[in-house]
């Protein structure tokens, strides 16, 4: 096997064309230890188990702006990684803080369930610091995952990364709702139920960043050092399309962030719905990633991530669609009855896995191709941070909006059931999709990729 002789590792050895191919199979392997950590927290889980103990709809909004903001820590996390050279130790011990932190929180719910005053405090600090230490090894991964990974082929191998590791996650999808469901009572899950989900979690969460230690790390471009932190910190804004796809991203981010966590309380609340069948929109939703991951990737690399990009967040809306349609009804499938909301909406899940999975690819292959190869951790951090401030608000608007909406309002959606605070956030997200975030995508002059 050839070496590329662009590819050289920390070591100051080539990486072989073997080399690379076997360290994406390991890479993809790692993540999908790390999506089914993904789906067994951030998913339903995490938003049941905050429902479960009485949380506000403030509080629910809250933890996931506290996920957000803890994007801040990319911005040092970058300058640390960049002033010691090679990444994976620094990213390695961040990431490892992420995953244990997730040990604590079924002591927290063996005995403190279902509420006690400083319960939703103490779980908006463990998901803050969970997602301080993981976004502090966020940069230093991407920035690794850039210098491996040949551009050309980079579209192809996300979307075959995610369908795969997508994939590997149904199972863990299936057996979350499936303990929720065996340990419930009183039409909510008891703390054993989700103490034994979020330590399964945690432990395959940790297993992801094990199995990363076999992917090679190339050698990064060397920075000015004299330069000033400051200049560093600054010099992605310099860069126009850097800047643009931030805002495009941010401002997706802001309206996705604010409708996704709020549909689950909103059936589980009016339509009473168990466990297992809202795990089942997350696996719809897997299903739908799992089938177009490849085909996505493929044709991202020969249209360009900006156009691609374009058209699924035009099509971003479309899954919404059904929410405006859903009723009490109960729908047959041979000798299987199903509620006609989640018959409906898993239909939507698979449209909305394949385009949200996708807008994802988009971002990992346009911050390839945008940041330059020197400063580029830092530009990746830039990126993510941007994308992650910009969406913070998302959920904390998402749950005033809960809070405040009537009870009872006078006019109806399509189906006869009551205009909800839903449909307001919904409305709200497409306008600022359309309005601001496909314009902003639109206006990125793409460079073209060639082998």
């Amino acid at each position: 096997m050839s070496a590329y002789p662009e590819l050289i590792d920390v070591r100051g050895r080539a990486i072989s064309r073997r080399d690379l191919l076997a360290s994406m199979g390991v890479n993809t392997l790692a993540a999908s230890f790390g999506n089914t950590w993904v789906a067994m927290t951030y998913g339903m889980p995490l938003v049941m188990f905050l429902q479960a103990i009485g949380a506000s709809g403030l509080v629910i909004g809250l933890v996931n702006t506290a996920r957000l903001l803890a994007v801040s820590a990319l911005i040092p996390a970058a300058l640390i990684a960049e002033n010691l050279g090679i990444r994976k130790p620094f990213w390695s011990l961040c990431a490892l803080s992420q995953r244990f932190a997730w040990f604590l929180l079924p002591l927290m719910a063996l005995h403190a369930f279902p509420l006690r005053d400083w319960m939703p405090a103490a779980v908006i600090a463990l998901v803050a610091w969970s997602e301080i230490a993981g976004n502090a090894s966020l940069a230093p991964w991407l920035s690794w995952m850039a210098d491996l990974i040949p551009l050309h082929i980079s579209g192809r191998f996300w979307g075959i990364r995610q369908s795969i590791s997508t994939a590997a996650t149904l199972a863990g999808l299936v057996l979350a709702g499936q303990i929720l469901d065996a340990n419930t009572a009183g039409g909510h899950a008891s703390a054993h139920g989700f103490a034994i989900v979020f330590t399964i979690a945690a432990c395959f969460g940790v297993s992801d960043i094990l199995t990363h230690f076999f992917v090679r790390e190339p050698r990064a471009e060397r920075i000015e050092k004299a330069l000033a932190v400051h200049r560093r910190i600054l010099a992605p804004l310099s860069n126009r399309g850097l800047r643009l796809l931030c805002l495009s991203l941010g401002v997706y981010n802001f309206g996705a962030s604010m409708v996704v966590a709020f549909s689950l309380v909103y059936l589980k609340r009016d339509f009473d719905v168990t466990y297992s069948q809202l795990a089942s929109l997350s696996i719809a939703a897997a299903i739908g990633n799992i089938l177009t991951g490849y085909l996505f990737g493929g044709i991202m690399d020969r249209m360009g991530a900006r156009r691609f990009g374009a058209i699924l967040l035009a099509a971003s809306p479309l899954p919404l669609a059904p929410w405006w349609f859903i009723n009490h009804g109960i729908v047959a499938f041979g000798p299987f009855r199903f509620p006609q909301c989640i018959a409906l909406l898993a239909a939507a899940s698979v449209v909305n896995g394949a385009i949200t999975n996708g807008i994802g690819v988009v971002q990992l292959r346009m911050a390839a191709e945008l940041a330059p190869p020197k400063g580029r951790t830092m530009s990746m951090a830039f990126l993510w941070s941007s994308v992650g401030l910009l969406g913070a608000l998302g959920p904390t608007v998402g749950g005033i909006i809960m809070d405040r909406f009537p009870s009872h309002p006078s006019f109806h959606i399509c189906s006869g059931l009551p205009f909800s605070f839903y449909h307001v956030q919904m409305i709200v997200f497409t306008a600022i999709l359309l309005a601001a975030a496909l314009p902003l995508l639109l206006a990125i002059q793409e460079k073209p990729a060639t082998p």
